[in-house]
């Protein structure tokens, strides 16, 4: 009687170089499904939140002007318009500072509500007296008053950063402080007119808002100011981009299963003839299935066990651009779907040898392998 493992087992030492190859092809498919699925991932994710959904890109500052003087928005029809989130109309308030490290200087401020908190990315509940800086006023003592020189308390809160483009440096009054400071300015002391900022939905509406913006209204100059202003052939190519990013990466992993399904298959025709010695002596097709795919996967241990450790090696190289805690997320989760493709090339391989080693050892082709 035959010994199946051991038959095998002079099979794989004679047939060790093509098995090699095998596992070489297995070990690139699968690092090749990890590295372009993280690939993609981390270009959707630069693109859709740096880019496309990007809230610090996603608003419009306008200011407008007539032969008489301010133009007065109706705001009613820009909330309207397609892709409009929200929007705030406001005058910045003038307030006068000193400290420290500083003589008498300007605060200008806009009231702290939906639309500027989303500005300058700031959740923190605040009370009736507050004043929201930028974040290099920390650690300043300073003395707030208004246009007309009197002392206003304030509880001061700080945003990260130093706000953007044309927000730069801007600070925030909590409403009741700002509907106070907003009755101490007058034509006298003050000749600033009313900012509007518009908050999209998404970066890529920007430049459709502006065009039926300037088709809605007909004053006589208005100035729009965006930060990806500029960048618009960026912005529109940015989907495209990721879509071309998708289907090579999808192409290239067709590709190396089409050549791991081909290699396979050449590998058994190439040991064709010892399977066929061991049906006709008396294995059966299901045993030679059974002890092939063995066969097959003891190479393919190494190549698991490889993979594992490219995953950990690249995460060690990650982890000097990486905080701990987005390594950590990263590495879990390379691992976790690594796990998953073993699983499926396991079930891939073992479906491919019992398709391919059916038509082998199928009657029809064992007679005309006896008949050459």
């Amino acid at each position: 009687m035959l010994k199946h493992d051991s038959v095998f087992y002079y099979i794989k030492q004679k047939y060790l170089k093509s098995l090699r190859k095998l596992a070489t092809l297995n070990f690139l498919l699968l690092i090749l499904i990890i590295f372009s699925i993280f690939t993609v991932f981390i270009s959707a994710e630069n693109i859709h939140n740096n880019i496309l959904n990007n809230d610090k890109l996603s608003m419009v500052l306008i200011n407008g002007y007539t032969e008489t003087g301010e133009f007065e928005y109706d705001t009613n029809l820009i909330l309207n318009l397609p892709h409009v989130k929200n929007l705030t109309y406001d005058y910045e308030i003038p307030l006068i500072y000193s400290s420290e490290k500083e003589e008498v200087e300007f605060l200008d401020c806009l009231p702290l509500n939906e639309t500027t908190r989303e500005a300058i990315s700031f959740d923190e509940q605040v009370d009736d007296n507050a004043l929201v800086l930028p974040e290099h006023f920390k650690n300043q003592t300073l003395i707030i008053s208004d246009m007309n020189h009197k002392p206003v308390k304030t509880t001061n809160y700080y945003y990260e950063g130093s706000g953007t483009y044309f927000l730069k440096d801007q600070c925030y009054l909590a409403q009741p402080l700002y509907n106070k400071m907003l009755a101490t300015i007058n034509s006298s002391n003050y000749s600033g007119v009313k900012s509007l900022i518009v908050n999209l939905e998404k970066t890529e509406y920007i430049y459709d808002f502006v065009k039926s913006f300037h088709e809605m209204f007909n004053e006589d100059e208005v100035y729009v100011y965006y930060q990806s202003e500029g960048l618009e052939n960026l912005v529109q190519n940015s989907k495209v981009s990721f879509h071309l990013l998708l289907f090579f990466q999808l192409s290239l992993l067709i590709v190396i299963v089409i050549v791991y399904k081909n290699s396979l298959n050449s590998l058994i025709k190439l040991i064709n003839r010892d399977l066929l010695s061991l049906y006709l002596n008396g294995m059966s097709s299901k045993e030679i299935t059974s002890q092939f795919y063995k066969t097959i996967e003891s190479g393919n241990k190494k190549v698991y066990i490889f993979s594992y450790g490219t995953v950990i090696l690249f995460a060690i190289l990650l982890s000097k651009v990486l905080n701990n805690e987005i390594l950590m997320i990263i590495t879990v989760g390379l691992l976790l779907l690594l796990s998953l493709f073993i699983l499926l090339n396991k079930l891939f391989v073992k479906y491919v040898i019992s398709r391919l080693l059916a038509k082998e050892l199928s009657n029809e082709n064992i007679v005309s392998q006896l008949r050459n």
